[in-house]
This record gives C-alpha cells, sequence and structure tokens, in this order.
C-alpha cells in the first residue's frame, strides 16, 4: 500500500478512535453520578470496541481493495492513452537515446530521417536548459513539408557516474500545424497594402515638351503605370494629374522588392523629347488596422520619398524604411520643395509620438546635449 493510501485509511480510523474515547467519558461521568451504572457501563463499553475494532478492519480491507483497484484502472488508462496517443509523441534523453515513441509518433515519420531533426532539437533544449534553466520547449519546425510546432515538457534529471555530466529526459510533443501556418499565411498574404505613385516634376515635363507629343507621353507614363500596375491584379486609381493611388494584396510585394521596383526604371527609359527625364516617386506601406490607416501612413511615407529627392520607392513595414532607386541625378535644384517635405514628414512623425528628444548629432558634443536638455525641460 503507497504512503498516501495508508495516511488516508490512519485518518479515518483515527476519527472513530476520538468518538469511542468520547464514549468512555460520557460513560465514566454516568458512572460517577450513580455507581449502579459502572458494570452496564463496563459491557457497553467492551460491545463497541469490539465492534469497532471488527468493522474498522472491515472498512480498512474495502478501502484498500477500492483504492487500488482504483490505481490499476488509472494506471491502465494513462498507460493506454500514452501509447495511442493520437499526438505523435517521443520519450528521448538529451544524449540522444530514443527511449520510447508512441505508434502515431511511428507511423507519421516512417519515411523521415527523424533522428536528424531529434538530434537538432535535442542539442538546442539542452543548450536552453543549461543557460535559461527552462523547464518547457516550444519550438516551430518544417519535416517533411508540414509544420509542426514541438513542445518539450523535461521528465526526469539524473547523473551519469561515468561521464560525469547531467542528462535529461524529455518529452516531446510533435503538433501538427500546418493548417493553422498554411491560413496564418493565406490572411497574410491577402491583406492589402495601400501605395501611392507620383510623378516627379511632371509639370515641368509637360511644359517642355511639345505641344503634339503632349498626349502621347502622358498616355505613354500612365500605360506603364497601369501595366505595372496589372501585372498584381491590384486595383490602381489616378488621384490626380500626377498621383496614382494603388492598393493590391501583401503577397505582391515581396515579388515588387524582388525586382527592385523595375517600374522605376521602366518609366524612366521613355523619351520625352526634353532633357527631363520621367521619374516616379512611390510609397507602399501594409502598416495600419485599417485601409484609410494604411494610406496615411503611406502618404507620411511619401513625404519622406520627396524629402530624398524623388526617384526612388519607398516600403514601409512593422514601422521601418526600405529604399529602392534614387539613382537619378536631380535636373534643377528643388531645394524649397525638399525642405518643406522633409519638415511635414518630421512634424507628422512628431505629432504621431508620445515621448520625443531631439537632439544635434549622433556623437554627442556639448552644444547638442545642451540643447537636447533644453528640449526636455520644456516639452
Amino acid at each position: 500500500m503507497s504512503d498516501s493510501n495508508g495516511n488516508f485509511i490512519e485518518k479515518i480510523v483515527a476519527k472513530v478512535r476520538i468518538y469511542l474515547v468520547i464514549i468512555i467519558i460520557l460513560c465514566v461521568l454516568l458512572c460517577v453520578y450513580d455507581w449502579h451504572w459502572i458494570l452496564p457501563s463496563i459491557i457497553l463499553v467492551i460491545l463497541i470496541s469490539i465492534y469497532t475494532f471488527l468493522e474498522n478492519g472491515r472498512k480498512k480491507n474495502e478501502i484498500v481493495s477500492h483504492i487500488e483497484e482504483i490505481t490499476m484502472d488509472v494506471s491502465t488508462a494513462g498507460k493506454s492513452t500514452l501509447v495511442n496517443s493520437p499526438i505523435p509523441l517521443v520519450i528521448i534523453e538529451t544524449d540522444g537515446s530514443i527511449i520510447w515513441r508512441s505508434k502515431k509518433f511511428t507511423e507519421i515519420f516512417s519515411n523521415v530521417e527523424i533522428n536528424t531533426y531529434l538530434n537538432l532539437i535535442v542539442k538546442e533544449i539542452k543548450l536552453d536548459i543549461e543557460n535559461n534553466h527552462a523547464q518547457e520547449f516550444n519550438k516551430n519546425l518544417n519535416i517533411n513539408g508540414k509544420s509542426y510546432r514541438i513542445k518539450g515538457t523535461i521528465a526526469n534529471i539524473r547523473k551519469r557516474e561515468r561521464k560525469k555530466k547531467r542528462e535529461y529526459m524529455l518529452i516531446l510533443y510533435f503538433l501538427d500545424d500546418t493548417e493553422y501556418i498554411d491560413l496564418l499565411n493565406k490572411y497574410n498574404n491577402e491583406s492589402t497594402c495601400v501605395g501611392i505613385a507620383t510623378i516627379d516634376g511632371y509639370d515641368d515635363i509637360i511644359q517642355k515638351a511639345l505641344p503634339e507629343e503632349k498626349v502621347e507621353l502622358v498616355a505613354k507614363i500612365e500605360k506603364a503605370i497601369m501595366d505595372w500596375a496589372t501585372e498584381t491584379g491590384g486595383l490602381i486609381v489616378k488621384n490626380d494629374r500626377n498621383t496614382f493611388i494603388y492598393i493590391f494584396e501583401k503577397q505582391y510585394l515581396t515579388k515588387m522588392e524582388n525586382d527592385k521596383f523595375n517600374i522605376l526604371d521602366k518609366v524612366k527609359s521613355i523619351e520625352t523629347g526634353t532633357k527631363i527625364p520621367v521619374t516616379l516617386s512611390i510609397a507602399v506601406t501594409s502598416d495600419g488596422k485599417t485601409n484609410y490607416e494604411k494610406y496615411r501612413n503611406a502618404l507620411a511615407t511619401m513625404d519622406i520619398v520627396l524629402g530624398r529627392g524623388g526617384d526612388q520607392a519607398a516600403v514601409r513595414k512593422d514601422g521601418k524604411y526600405k529604399f529602392y532607386g534614387g539613382k537619378t541625378l536631380e535636373t534643377e535644384k528643388r531645394t524649397k520643395v525638399k525642405a518643406r517635405n522633409m519638415a511635414k514628414s518630421i512634424a507628422r512623425s512628431i505629432l504621431d509620438s508620445d515621448n520625443i528628444v531631439l537632439m544635434g548629432h549622433k556623437n554627442i558634443d556639448i552644444d547638442a546635449l545642451r540643447f537636447c536638455s533644453w528640449n526636455v525641460s520644456i516639452s
């Protein structure tokens, strides 16, 4: 009998003994009150003691039998559940020795060189345990084209006397997350991006073009932009004479980045008949919960692009910017325009921020430190 079962039975017997002591005390008090009750009280206590002893023995045997039966049933059910678990699992030591694997694990990974993956997992787990004293492990891994979330639990710790190293015994569960990952990727890929494309120096190009070439030139530029949007199946709308709003699925953004926004070079190759080349400024973002928020973020990104001189594309993702293009030299200085656009961009960033610290230089000197301190004190 286990210690816990024995303690449980001992508590029941102790309670019965308390009741017997109470009966004896009551009998003694009754005898003190009237001595004629001495003999009946003695007989009563003896009979109750005998009955209690016999009943305790019977109850003890019943309880022990019942507990052992339940324990056996639970143990059998636990083993059966472990063996026939619908989740692939394996018990392994951190020295690479596989102690046991479930039927499901064997079935699923029968055609996979699973030991290679297990060795990598075990090394990572052991390193994680030794560095962070972790008790659990959670990792996403692609095995044979399927996505698995591997959860690990430390089952036992022991020290090998020969190697004088502490080894860990782990239970690893392989949860198939393929459908969830595919659904998540589909959701992310089908979420919208908002872009803005602006033809740089549009008025100057049109003014310097010959009258009979203006319509054809505008048509060529717009056709190039429309063809570029058609490649992704997106929606592009002309918002102004030189501005286009572009909405498309996020899955095409990676392709645009890999192509380095080749639309910049395509537009640049259009002959204008003047010394002014056609260039585009493009701002694209996926940041924002709604399309309107994305549009506002695209406007802020466009301010940055124009402030950098145009002829480039900027992509804003997770609050970070990536720039593409920007190789063409400006044919005329646009100092005031550039300064105004940069000021707008900085002002918008300041208004959207909670905590602002301004400093003159990245490598601080005493003037920059003084200005920073003064700015913080008056804000």
